[in-house]
């Protein structure tokens, strides 16, 4: 891959050099440190990070004024202007849905922007960052650093070296000072901006935070203590904490896989992050041998009798559908007893165990499940294997002093096998509506095994799992079945017509060829994937059009585009420019 640098001009008339690379959805990075677009490119580590973010994304990362290849002037650093001239690279690209990487100083730059701006935000990512500069450090320290970078660059480059990437190589370590000292076309800026992050304060904004947001930081770094990485998770609702192992603050340095690897799964990504990348060619041929099987014919046969969907008759709660009538019911009543469970005040245990497999959408029903409560239930959602001891028990902590209705989701409640603390840890809170009155509703998913006894053997099998188990009463164990050909294009119209609402389009249709093509794939195996889908289809619609056509799916120059038109006729034939009406 090759990035492309273009520029872009404040309504100041300071001019922004920014540079693109990759294809698909938007991933913006606002500035996170002094940078240089074209060292940062040279920097091999730096370059393989990006370009792995650039498999299914457009990466669009910028120069702030003052640095690299922009503007060589600059105004007084204030989040204000910081916001400023992020809008205007954002604008200039027309982007009108986009993830943020908020990496360092760029990540209260995301969070202002996020709050600003929710409808356009699909995902927000904060890496390694903060919402109070002014808990970094002691302030005796933070003058320090200040003044040594303003009285000599290299020295303080050198210093700052030793703060983003302790103990690594001499050479390394050199390489990045010297691309800090080169980025910068005076030393006063790097103070400015230093000074800045020590002054910047956007906690205030977290409570109302409303997209999707996972927070990564490395436990032992410098540059921003991992507890302030911890409080950012803490207090913007239903964020994602994963606590990372290491001391170095920059994401390609150390175990960058494991950065890349939660990113793409927080983005439903559907490519391993340690794959090659290849051709999309195998991908189609893949779907040649399925277009000729039985289950070919079971879908062309399902899609084709489709004429009509009014979304709202499969509707379980919310947004969350299931094409089955006896799943759908299934699923209402279980939805009913855990809102049953929160009103009704009596020392029982109001604990309740899901299974399902991967993809089949069980986060996403007790989400919605949350999302229908009235205001006076909170929500709290902890996914276990993204959680340290440290964090569970801050994340119980929390419910249990605020004194107020909670149901909360215990996602991965089989992960971590081999660690005796997470059901130990859980147990006592299990048990507080029989202890001392509380009004906790825990709901514990998991999809470990082939079914709910599977993974109740293996919970068994653990440290105070059989205690755990005990606290479920019999009545309130379930098992979700998997998303079959209706599930899924059930799921694809409702995000279509939902994502298409919040970007401003009203779809109507859907054509049937799109519809086989989602039904055919593998890869569009979870309700995460097909929403990305979605947004992708969406942001491709031309002006005017109330249809989501076959071509819409891929991006300019897909050759899965054509292969699969190709190999799906003249079998298909029947649902090509043949559309699917929605309705609500």
């Amino acid at each position: 891959m090759e990035q492309q640098i273009s520029f872009c001009t404040t309504p100041e008339g300071a001019r922004i050099a920014y540079a693109t690379v990759g294809q698909g959805p938007a991933l913006v990075v606002p500035f996170w440190w002094p940078a240089h677009l074209q060292l940062t490119w040279q920097n091999p580590l730096a370059r393989s990070f990006l370009e792995r973010l650039a498999r299914h994304h457009t990466v669009v990362r910028y120069d702030h004024r003052g640095m690299g290849l922009s503007d060589p002037k600059w105004e007084e650093v204030t989040l204000e202007a910081e916001l400023r001239d992020f809008e205007t690279v954002i604008d200039h690209l027309k982007l009108k849905r986009l993830a943020l990487l908020g990496i360092g100083f760029g990540g209260p730059v995301a969070i202002a922007y996020a709050a600003k701006h929710p409808r356009r935000i699909s995902r927000l990512i904060l890496y390694g960052t903060c919402a109070r500069g002014e808990a970094i450090s002691t302030e005796e320290v933070k003058s320090s650093l200040i003044s040594l970078l303003r009285a000599h660059g290299g020295l303080g480059s050198k210093t700052f070296a030793d703060v983003f990437v302790p103990g690594i190589d001499a050479t390394t370590s050199e390489s990045f000072a010297k691309a800090q000292l080169e980025s910068t076309a005076n030393p006063e800026i790097g103070a400015q901006l230093l000074g800045f992050l020590y002054k910047v304060d956007v906690i205030h904004l977290l409570p109302g935070l409303r997209v999707p947001t996972l927070v990564l930081h490395r436990q032992r770094e410098r540059a921003i203590p991992f507890r302030l990485g911890r409080e950012l998770a803490a207090l913007i609702p239903n964020a994602q904490f994963i606590p990372l192992e290491g001391n170095l603050q920059p994401p390609w340095y150390g175990d960058s896989d494991s950065v890349v690897r939660v990113i793409a799964e927080f983005l439903g990504d559907p490519v391993a992050v340690d794959q090659v990348v290849v051709s999309k060619q195998p991908a189609a041929q893949d779907l040649t041998v399925a277009v000729d099987d039985p289950v070919a014919d079971e879908a062309r046969s399902f899609i084709v009798s489709l004429d009509r969907v009014a979304i709202g008759q499969y509707r379980v709660v919310r947004d969350f559908t299931r094409y089955d009538d006896t799943v759908r019911n299934m699923l209402k009543d279980v939805q009913h007893k855990i809102v049953a469970g929160i009103d009704r005040s009596s020392r029982k245990r109001e604990n309740h165990l899901i299974w399902a497999a991967p993809g089949s959408g069980k986060t996403y029903f007790v989400q919605q499940v949350a999302a229908a409560l009235t205001r006076t239930i909170c929500y709290q959602e902890c996914n276990l294997a993204n959680c340290s001891r440290e964090g569970f028990l801050s994340i119980l902590r929390k419910i249990d002093t605020e004194n107020k209705h909670y149901l909360c989701l215990i996602d991965e409640i089989d992960a971590k096998p081999h660690e005796a603390w997470p059901y130990e840890v859980l147990l006592p809170y299990l048990d507080a509506s029989v202890d001392r009155g509380a009004q906790f509703v825990f709901v514990l998913a998991g999809s470990s095994g082939s079914s709910l006894i599977e993974m109740k053997e293996r919970i068994a099998l653990r440290h105070k799992g059989a205690d755990l188990l005990s606290r479920i009463p019999a009545d309130n164990e379930y098992e979700i079945p998997t998303m079959n050909f209706g599930d899924r294009i059930l799921v694809i119209l409702s995000q279509f017509r939902q994502v298409g609402r919040e970007l401003g389009w009203e779809v109507q249709y859907v054509e049937k060829l799109g519809l086989y093509y989602i039904a055919l794939n593998s890869s569009l195996a979870n309700a995460r994937q097909l929403r990305e889908l979605a947004v992708r289809a969406i942001e491709r619609l031309p002006a005017g059009e109330d249809r989501v056509k076959y071509d819409h799916l891929f991006g300019a120059g897909d050759p899965e585009n054509k292969a699969f038109w190709m190999q799906s006729l003249p079998a298909a034939a029947a649902l090509a420019n043949r559309y699917v009406a929605l309705g609500d």
